[in-house]
C-alpha cells in the first residue's frame, strides 16, 4: 500500500472513529426524575452509575461490561469520628447535579457530625479511555478522624480482583487477606486492580495534591466484600499499632489524625484489558500467564511500604525487610516495572539514612515491632538479630545499590550512596585481622551458637565461605561503579582485594582455604582454631563460588555440578535444597534437626536464581527443567511459603518469602540473558531449542524494547531500529540513534542514525575489534533511507576500505579517536558492509 494511500485510510477511519464516539457514545446521562446520573468514557469501557436520592452512591461500575461494584455498598465518601461511622451511602439530602458538554459536577453532599458536617463537590470529566474524579472536601471546623473513605470503594467479593499492583511497587495479593478483617495499609495512592481470570482491570491512579499526602487500606470485610479506603490528609498517616501495615484481624491499620480545612484529589479511573497491561511476551517451552502471576505477586510481596522493601513479606505479623539480602534490586530486573525500581530506590537511600553506623556497620533488619532483636538495637523499626550478627547486611547494601544503578543509570544517585558504600565495605575488611583476604565472623566457634550470615541458625562462624562470597561479589559490582564514577583508584583497591579473597578462597582446606580436595566441593567454614565445618555440599556457597566467578578452575565447576544434578536425580526434587547432607549435631539451632529440616536440608526457592546462573554455561537445560517446576508448582500454591520441604516437597513456613520468584528471574537474567547495565541493554542468552521463538517485551529507562531469542539469533528492536546477532551484544536508544555495543563492551562500537520514521534492521554478522574487521547487513523498509554510521574503537589516523554488497564505496582515514564516519543512502532491501584496514 503506498504512502497516501494509507494516510487517506488512516484519516478516514479517524474520522469515523470520531464520528462514532460523539454521536454513538455519550459520555453522561441526567436522569432528574429519578436522580441518577450514567458517566462514561467515551470508549465505553468504563462505566458509572451515580444516585443522587437522598445519597451520593456509585452503586455500579462496570469495566467492559463486568460489574465490579454493585449497588448493596458501591463507591462513596466516609468519615469515623468518636467511634461512629457517617457516610454518603444513606440518610443526607438529595445533593444537586449540573453537566455542562461532558462535565458532570453534583455539589451540596454533606455528611457528618451536625456540629461539625462534611460538605464535597464531586466532578467528573470523561475522556477517549479514562475518567477523571475529582472530589472536593471541606471541613467545616477542626476535627480528629479515625478513618475516613475519600473515597471508601466496595467491590463485589474477594474473588472480584487477584490483587492490586501499588504505586509502591508492592501488591494488595487477595490471597493474603484470609480472614475476616484482614487489612494492608500503604502511602501510595496508585492501584491497578486485575482479575487473572476474566482479563479484566481497573485503575484509579490521583493525582498527588501539592502539600498533602495519599494514603490506602484495603480490607476484607466480615461479609467477604473487599474495599479501598482512601485517605488524604495535611500530614502523612502513622501505624496504630507498633509500625503494622498489616493485621490479620483488624482494621484500624492508620492512627486518627487532625482534619481541617478543604482537600481537593483528582482520581483518573481506567479500565484496562489485562494483556495490554500485563502481557510480557511469549515464553517458548513455559506457560505465559504463569510467568506474568508469579512475577505480579508473589515478587512483590516484599514491598511493606513506600521506602520499606525486602523480600520477605508483609503478611506476617513481623512485616521483615532483611537487609542482609543481595537480590532485591535484582528482582526488579524481571518485575520490570518502574514503581518497583523507583520504590527501591526510596529504600536505599532510608536504608542508607536510617540503618548504618558511623563505623559502617548496616544493621540486619527492620520488622512491625520488636520480637527477634538483639536487645537495645531496636530503633524506627531497625535492628540487629539476637541470633547473631549477620555480616552480609553490609555486603548485600553494596550489592543492591550497584545492581539497582545499572538499572536506573543515574550516575548522581550511586554517587549519593558512595560514601555510605565504602563505609560499609571498610567495616567489612577491617575483619581481616590475619590479612589473609578472608572476613572474619564475630564468633570464634559454632560452639558460641551464633549466626553469622543469611542462613541464621547455622553456627557459621570465624572464616565464613558464604560471607566471603558475597564479599567477592560486592567488591567487583562496586569496583565497577567505582570506574564509572571516576575513582579509578578505589576501582583498583577493590579490584585488587577481591582477588586477594578470590585467591585464598579457592585454596584447600588444609593451606587456610575452602576447598575441599576429599569431596570436590567448596566448604561453609573454618572456626578460630582451623577446624573445618559445613562440609556437607551447601549449595549457595557452592553456586555463588561459580556464579560470581570466584572458582576459576573448570574441572571444579563440572564436579560440583556434576554432583548436584546427580543428588537431584536421584532424590527427584523439582528444586535445589539448601545444603544435600546433614551438619554435624552441634553445628546448628534446634529447629533444624533431625535432618533435612529447616536451613538443614530443605528446599529455599531464593537461591533459585545463583543456580541457575551457575549452570547456564555447563548446561542451560538443568535450569530450564527446574524453572519449568517451579511454574508448575505456583499453579498450585502461588509459591506462597517460606521453603518446601525435603521429603514431602510441600511448602511449609509461615513468613512467606518474595524471593521465591528467583528462578524466574533467573530465567529473564541468566537463560533470556537480559541484563541492563548503567548505559546500555545487555544481552546474553543461554538457550535450549524448545526456547526458540521466544519474544519479550522489555522496558528500560523510558524505552520500550521487544527482544527475539533463538539458538544464536538474538535480537532487540526499539523505535524504528533493530539489531541481531549471533552473539552476546548490547543496545541503547536515543532520538533517532540506536548504539551497538559488541559483547560485553561498556563503550558503543557503533552508532547508527536514520530517518526518524524510518524502519532499520542491522544483523551483525562479525564484529572482531582485535583484527579490525567488520561485517553487517542493513535491511531497508524504505525505498530511500539516509543512514549515518559512526564505527569506534579503530587504530587512529589509519586507512580503511569501506565495501557495500562486495564493492568498493570509498576508503576512508580513521580519526585521531579512531573513529570512522560514512553516510549513505540506500534502496529498499538488504546491503551488505564490510570494513577492514586497507593494504
Amino acid at each position: 500500500m503506498n504512502k497516501i494511500l494509507s494516510g487517506n485510510i488512516y484519516i478516514l477511519l479517524f474520522l469515523f472513529e470520531f464520528s462514532f464516539t460523539a454521536i454513538g457514545q455519550v459520555p453522561a446521562v441526567n436522569d432528574t426524575k429519578s436522580k441518577r446520573i450514567k458517566i462514561q468514557d467515551q470508549k465505553g469501557n468504563l462505566v458509572l452509575n451515580i444516585d443522587c436520592n437522598n445519597k451520593c452512591v456509585i452503586d455500579n461500575v462496570e469495566t467492559f461490561g463486568m460489574t465490579v461494584v454493585s449497588d448493596q455498598y458501591g463507591v462513596f465518601s466516609s468519615a469515623r469520628e468518636d467511634g461512629r461511622l457517617y457516610s454518603t451511602r444513606s440518610g443526607i439530602k438529595s445533593p444537586v447535579v449540573t453537566t455542562a458538554g461532558k462535565l458532570v459536577t453534583i455539589e451540596g453532599i454533606v455528611f457528618g457530625r451536625k456540629e461539625n458536617q462534611i460538605s464535597e463537590k464531586w466532578i467528573f470529566t470523561p475522556g477517549t479511555d479514562w475518567i477523571d474524579w475529582t472530589i472536593e472536601r471541606t471541613y467545616s471546623g477542626n476535627t480528629t478522624l479515625e478513618d475516613t473513605g475519600n473515597p471508601e470503594w466496595s467491590f463485589n467479593s474477594m474473588d472480584t480482583w487477584t490483587g492490586a499492583l501499588l504505586g509502591t511497587g508492592g501488591v494488595a495479593w487477595c490471597r493474603f487477606f484470609d480472614r475476616e478483617n484482614a487489612s494492608l495499609g500503604s502511602h501510595t495512592g496508585k492501584v491497578t486492580f486485575w482479575n487473572q481470570e476474566n482479563r479484566s482491570c481497573l485503575s484509579i491512579d490521583p493525582a498527588q495534591p501539592y502539600g498533602q499526602h495519599v494514603a490506602v487500606r484495603f480490607s476484607r470485610q466480615p461479609d467477604k466484600r473487599f474495599t479501598l479506603n482512601y485517605t488524604v490528609s495535611d500530614d502523612e498517616l502513622r501505624t496504630k499499632h507498633f509500625l503494622a501495615r498489616f493485621i490479620i484481624d483488624r482494621q484500624d491499620i492508620w492512627d486518627s489524625f487532625d482534619a481541617m480545612g478543604t482537600t481537593s484529589i483528582t482520581y483518573r479511573l481506567t479500565a484496562r484489558k489485562y494483556d495490554d497491561l500485563f502481557s510480557r511476551g511469549d515464553f517458548k517451552g513455559f506457560r505465559n500467564e504463569s510467568v506474568e502471576a508469579v512475577l505480579n505477586t508473589i515478587a512483590r510481596v516484599g514491598v511493606i511500604d513506600e521506602k520499606l522493601m525486602g523480600s520477605n513479606n508483609w503478611h506476617l505479623d513481623m512485616g521483615f525487610v532483611c537487609l542482609h539480602e543481595h537480590w532485591v534490586a535484582q528482582m526488579g530486573l524481571a518485575i520490570d516495572d518502574d514503581d518497583y525500581l523507583s520504590g527501591y530506590r526510596k529504600t536505599l537511600d532510608y536504608f542508607r539514612d536510617n540503618a548504618i553506623s558511623p563505623d559502617g556497620n548496616v544493621k540486619d533488619r527492620w520488622a512491625y515491632r520488636i520480637w527477634d532483636s538483639k536487645p537495645g538495637t531496636f530503633e524506627n523499626g531497625f535492628y540487629e538479630c539476637q541470633w547473631g550478627d549477620l555480616l552480609d547486611a553490609n555486603t548485600d547494601y553494596v550489592i543492591n545499590v550497584a545492581e539497582l544503578f545499572q538499572l536506573n543509570g543515574d550516575s548522581a544517585w550511586v554517587i549519593s550512596h558512595k560514601t555510605q558504600c565504602e563505609k560499609a565495605l571498610a567495616c567489612l575488611l577491617a575483619r581481616d585481622s590475619d590479612n589473609d583476604g578472608l572476613i572474619e565472623a564475630y564468633a570464634d566457634s559454632h560452639t558460641e551458637k551464633k549466626g553469622s550470615d543469611w542462613i541464621d541458625v547455622i553456627w557459621a562462624s570465624w572464616e565464613n565461605a558464604f560471607l566471603n562470597a558475597k564479599l567477592f561479589y560486592a567488591l567487583t559490582q562496586w569496583a565497577d561503579v567505582e570506574e564509572i564514577a571516576g575513582d579509578n583508584s578505589k576501582a583498583a583497591y577493590f579490584r585488587d582485594l577481591a582477588e586477594k579473597c578470590r585467591s585464598r578462597f579457592n585454596q584447600p582446606v588444609e593451606n587456610g582455604g575452602f576447598w575441599c580436595p576429599e569431596h570436590n566441593w567448596y566448604v561453609y567454614w573454618r572456626d578460630k582454631d582451623d577446624s573445618v565445618h559445613g562440609d556437607n555440599l551447601v549449595t549457595p556457597v557452592n553456586f555463588m563460588a561459580i556464579a560470581y566467578g570466584i572458582c576459576d578452575d573448570k574441572e571444579r565447576k563440572v564436579s560440583i555440578l556434576n554432583k548436584i544434578e546427580s543428588l537431584m536425580n536421584s532424590e527427584k526434587l523439582f528444586m535445589w535444597p539448601i545444603s544435600f547432607f546433614p551438619y554435624q549435631a552441634d553445628e546448628g539451632y534446634k529447629v533444624n534437626y533431625p535432618f533435612p529440616n529447616y536451613e538443614n536440608g530443605d528446599i529455599f526457592l531464593a537461591w533459585g536464581e545463583v543456580g541457575i546462573r551457575a549452570y547456564q554455561d555447563y548446561d542451560p537445560a538443568i535450569p530450564v527443567k527446574y524453572i519449568k517446576n517451579v511454574l508448575q508448582q505456583y499453579t498450585k500454591d502461588g509459591l506462597a511459603f517460606q521453603r518446601y520441604r525435603r521429603v514431602s516437597q510441600e511448602g511449609a513456613g509461615s513468613d512467606i518469602l518474595a524471593n521465591n520468584c528467583l528462578p524466574v528471574v533467573g530465567l529473564y537474567r541468566d537463560i533470556y540473558g537480559i541484563q541492563p547495565q548503567y548505559n546500555r541493554l545487555y544481552l546474553n542468552p543461554h538457550l535450549t531449542k524448545e526456547l526458540n521463538g521466544t519474544w519479550i517485551k522489555y522496558r528500560l529507562r523510558n524505552h520500550d524494547y521487544t527482544i527475539g531469542l533463538s539458538e544464536k539469533d538474538y535480537a532487540i528492536s526499539s523505535d524504528s531500529f533493530a539489531i541481531s546477532s549471533s552473539s552476546d551484544f548490547g543496545v541503547s536508544t536515543l532520538h533517532n540513534a540506536i548504539h551497538y555495543f559488541n559483547g560485553r563492551s561498556k563503550e558503543p562500537s557503533m552508532i547508527i542514525k536514520s530517518d526518524n520514521s524510518s524502519a532499520l534492521k542491522i544483523n551483525i554478522l562479525d564484529w572482531n575489534e582485535e583484527n579490525k574487521v567488520y561485517h553487517w547487513q542493513a535491511l531497508s523498509e524504505k525505498e530511500s533511507l539516509a543512514t549515518d554510521y559512526l564505527i569506534m574503537n579503530n587504530v587512529p589516523l589509519m586507512s580503511y576500505d569501506i565495501l557495500m554488497n562486495g564493492k568498493m564505496l570509498h576508503q576512508q582515514m580513521s580519526d585521531a579517536s579512531g573513529r570512522i564516519h560514512f553516510s549513505i543512502r540506500t534502496g529498499k532491501g538488504w546491503g551488505l558492509f564490510e570494513i577492514m584496514q586497507s593494504n
